[in-house]
């Protein structure tokens, strides 16, 4: 397979080092993440934390940024073992914590990849770290459309969810080749908030928190990677995200965005 085409390009050739290479939606947001970080880091040492670390394919490859401490927590102990058996980074640790009780003091990036989705109290969670965490820390966020096509078209699949069939989707999964290198408790963990571009800038604003960056990603090529694994996404996600660009907002599948107390 030949290098994805990104629109963040960067120094540091991410793709031998995760399984997000066969997965060039996933593997975009990291490189937006590595990028970024490089670019905003402090001199001298970066501390980052990325927070619901699942199986490790974005912490384990911030370990490649120069001069980089890496932590990745979770509250699932067999996410924390696989992160563990695939980590050759002896600047990333892997720890099974809860972010209300984990000291963020020293972070300077502070990371949720496609987890305030599954949050049932997010804003308390943001207040919480708006309290703790030191001046001029960014908090990096990328996150689903509530209600944007990716939303849309996987409603079936929650329907069949609440319907007890988790075991069935596994199976159409297994079969059609699709593959979960996200966390294994994914399953059971759906979404429970539906955000809009105007609701992450009213709680970021009532949290007390800056705006520094908003961008969109992607219309289709996440529910071709979810329903059609099958189907090659190497140039067709490029172009998708390419098309995100120039549409509104609200007809993108997700976004990413930091901000900063």
């Amino acid at each position: 397979m030949g290098r994805i085409p990104t629109l963040y390009p960067h120094a540091i050739d991410v793709e031998p080092h995760t399984e997000y290479n066969h997965y060039p939606v996933h593997l975009e947001r990291l490189r937006w993440l590595i990028k970024t970080i490089d670019e905003e880091r402090p001199a001298g040492t970066v501390r980052i934390l990325d927070v619901g670390c699942g199986t490790g394919n974005i912490t384990l490859p911030l370990g490649l940024i120069p001069q980089a401490q890496v932590v990745g927590i979770d509250m699932y102990q067999p996410n924390i073992d696989e992160c563990n058996r695939k980590n050759t980074y002896p600047n990333v640790r892997l720890e099974f914590a809860r972010l209300n009780d984990f000291a963020v003091e020293d972070f300077d990036f502070i990371i949720f990849t496609e987890v305030l989705e599954h949050i049932p109290q997010y804003d308390t969670i943001l207040l919480d770290l708006s309290q703790r965490m030191k001046p001029g820390a960014q908090i990096l966020v990328t996150i689903p459309n509530g209600w944007g096509p990716f939303e849309w078209a996987m409603t079936p699949m929650y329907v069949m969810r609440r319907m007890g069939l988790n075991g069935f989707i596994a199976k159409v999964k297994q079969w059609v080749g699709k593959k979960e290198p996200y966390a294994l408790n994914q399953e059971i963990d759906p979404h429970v908030n539906f955000f809009t571009c105007r609701q992450i800038r009213r709680d970021n604003q009532r949290l007390g928190f800056t705006m520094l960056e908003f961008r969109k990603s992607f219309v289709l090529a996440p529910i071709f990677e979810t329903y059609l694994p099958f189907v090659p996404l190497t140039r067709l996600a490029y172009w998708d995200n390419r098309l995100a660009q120039v549409l509104p907002a609200a007809l993108a599948s997700g976004w990413y965005y930091r901000i900063r107390k």
